[in-house]
């Protein structure tokens, strides 16, 4: 009777059998990986899209109007183009400032023709920048000289930087224009469940790059300051983390012969960054006032 032999595997039947394992182990990764990052890309856009709805929601509650006087009173409500009311007030009740260091007018005596740029009517138009920060105490920014905030560092940096051999320094007398915040978020700094979900890092200047020259350009709808095309600023641009809000609001009138505003164009932009990129989530909507002739 022979005996059978049993005969081991060969090297290139275990080379091949590993290959393939190595194939299946990192495939699996992959798809981990993926799951895990479109988990947290839906988990980060869901939370800026709560920013962006809280923050429009806060500006529609900064609407003077006579059933929203929010302290003040129905003779500011004239419509003979003296008064600054009704329309929308920052944080100190002021009547919101235009875009510039103009700090004579606001932009509710101002409105643009629904089609008009900032070039053709700048004083229509309010930006700000700001990270997602509670503002607990904001005196230091005044609203006739908005000094830093040093609770939100994008506020603190934001009016006052220049850059200079590659090292962001501080120059109070070249704003990027004033910055009458219209936001602020719920809670102060000294309550533990104060928000503050923004850090600026080494280096960070506050801009959003962009390709977009349309983003750039005075004549484009699209227009906004805070906006830059510089490549080399890129990286400084995205030196942060957490979220930050880009607010563009522009007082618009139908009537030609109207001198009050008689509705807002207000666009939401919040940002963050995930990976390498920088994401952002846009909520758009009119905010409709009262007055004017």
């Amino acid at each position: 009777m022979v005996k059978a032999t049993r005969r081991g595997f060969s090297l290139i039947e275990v080379m091949i059998a590993l290959a393939i394992l190595v194939i299946i182990i990192a495939s699996t990764l992959s798809l981990l990986a993926s799951a895990y990052s479109s988990v947290r890309d839906s988990e980060m856009r869901g939370i800026a899209k709560n920013i962006a709805m809280y923050t429009m929601e806060y500006i529609r509650s900064r609407n003077v109007t006579s059933d929203n006087l929010l302290g003040h009173s129905l003779g500011e409500l004239g419509n003979d183009g003296s008064h600054s009311l009704p329309g929308l007030v920052d944080l100190w009740d002021t009547p919101l400032r235009p875009h510039g260091n103009d700090t004579t007018t606001t932009i509710n005596i101002n409105p643009a023709a629904p089609n008009q740029t900032y070039q053709d009517k700048p004083k229509a138009f309010y930006y700000s920048l700001q990270g997602y920060v509670s503002l607990g105490d904001f005196t230091n920014l005044t609203p006739t000289q908005p000094h830093p905030c040093q609770e939100d560092p994008n506020l603190e940096i934001c009016p006052y930087y220049t850059l200079v051999n590659g090292v962001l320094e501080h120059h109070y007398h070249t704003m990027i224009g004033y910055n009458h915040i219209v936001m602020k978020f719920p809670f102060t700094k000294d309550m533990p469940e104060a928000i503050r979900s923004f850090t600026a890092l080494p280096g960070y200047i506050p801009r959003i790059y962009t390709t977009d020259t349309n983003k750039v350009t005075k004549s484009s709808l699209e227009y906004n300051p805070f906006y830059t095309n510089n490549a080399s600023l890129k990286k400084h641009t995205m030196a942060y983390r957490g979220f930050r809000i880009l607010t563009t609001i522009v007082a618009r009138k139908k009537d030609s012969a109207a001198t009050h505003v008689q509705y807002y164009d207000v666009k939401i932009i919040v940002l963050w960054i995930a990976g390498k990129q920088e994401h952002s989530y846009t909520l758009s909507s009119r905010v409709v006032t009262y007055g004017g002739h």
